[in-house]
């Protein structure tokens, strides 16, 4: 075993034995819990080396100077969510913290970039279709095949990017489709979650290759995922009298917000248009692309990010001539 694993099998452990007794101090309530759990584990600050030295990935938009205050941690939905997942965690059926993709899963999920680097993240939803960002145009004439940018992969040009009509116009709708030069046939297009599905969301996937630093500077190229808590499904609710589109800056039924992840690893830049997966059985399931940081943010990374909801977009990219989509199930 390299020193690398050991410190993660080191991690891992501290983590349950973290949690265990953050659910004897806390009782009933998810703020203590929380709070408990955030002070064993020590996390810390985003751009500082987090326990293992890595950190799983994906927003977006740099925050400005202007921010709301950081209200994370006074959403109930978000704090029962987090607990919840803190408490799969302990039975080792998901993940709290971040980890590099094992190289023969999750090959649906994709860099994009333009002919001189990598920059974005995406997912094969047909075998000549990608899904990703809008705003990530610029880096849009390629995509990569594997789990490290620097390493072999397998490279197909883009044939066409389409970039949603109404991108920034209104709502955000910040997704783009890019139809590849020709079908990749070794990977199975991943599938979407239906309406239902994500509307009861309350965890989910991230995954990209983007930084790994809080700044959102440097580390792109491996692809990671971290396990998150859900805030808002379907940005719909209010925490303190305030709706979650005012606090979060999330578009109203087309966008989910996901709180911030426990021991600070979460998407950043580079993972902008690649994949938020929800489980179902043993199937993980299409629910949204990474899109940016919430309005509630303090850092670049690591506060928590908004992701666009595919399900409410698959008339628009099933319109688009070229796109034809597997049969969903």
């Amino acid at each position: 075993m390299s020193d690398k694993a050991i410190d993660q099998a080191s991690d891992t452990a501290a983590v349950l034995a973290a949690i265990e007794r953050a659910q004897q101090q806390a009782g009933k309530s998810d703020e203590a819990f929380m709070r408990a759990l955030l002070q064993e584990v020590r996390v810390p600050e985003p751009g500082k080396r987090s326990l293992s030295g890595t950190r799983s990935v994906i927003p977006l938009t740099p925050v400005g100077a202007a921010v709301r205050s950081f209200k994370i941690f006074q959403d109930p939905r978000y704090l029962a969510n987090a607990r919840a997942l803190a408490q799969r965690a302990s039975g080792r059926t998901r993940v709290i913290g971040g980890a590099r993709v094992p190289t023969t899963e999750f090959l649906d999920c994709v860099a994009v970039g333009n002919d001189n680097q990598w920059g974005c993240t995406g997912t094969l939803i047909a075998p000549k279709v990608v899904l990703t960002a809008g705003h990530c145009a610029e880096f849009a004439t390629r995509i990569f095949i594997g789990t490290d940018v620097t390493q072999p992969g397998a490279i197909v040009r883009v044939k066409k990017s389409v970039r949603h009509p109404q991108y920034h116009k209104v709502k955000r709708n910040d997704l783009m489709v890019l139809i590849l030069e020709k079908s990749v046939d070794s990977v199975a297009p991943r599938r979407f979650a239906k309406k239902a599905k994500v509307d009861a969301a309350t965890d989910g996937r991230v995954m990209g290759f983007g930084n790994t630093d809080g700044g959102g500077s440097f580390g792109y190229g491996q692809k990671r995922f971290v396990d998150v808590p859900v805030a808002s499904p379907g940005c719909r609710g209010s925490i303190d009298g305030e709706d979650d589109n005012v606090t979060y800056g999330c578009d109203v039924g087309l966008e989910l917000v996901a709180g911030r992840p426990m021991l600070a690893r979460d998407s950043c830049t580079g993972d902008s248009g690649g994949p938020f997966y929800l489980q179902h059985n043993d199937q993980w399931l299409l629910a949204a692309a990474t899109s940016r940081a919430t309005d509630s943010a303090m850092h670049n990374c690591g506060d928590g990010g908004i992701y666009v909801r595919v399900d409410r977009y698959l008339t628009w990219i099933s319109s688009i001539p070229g796109v034809t989509l597997p049969a969903q199930g």
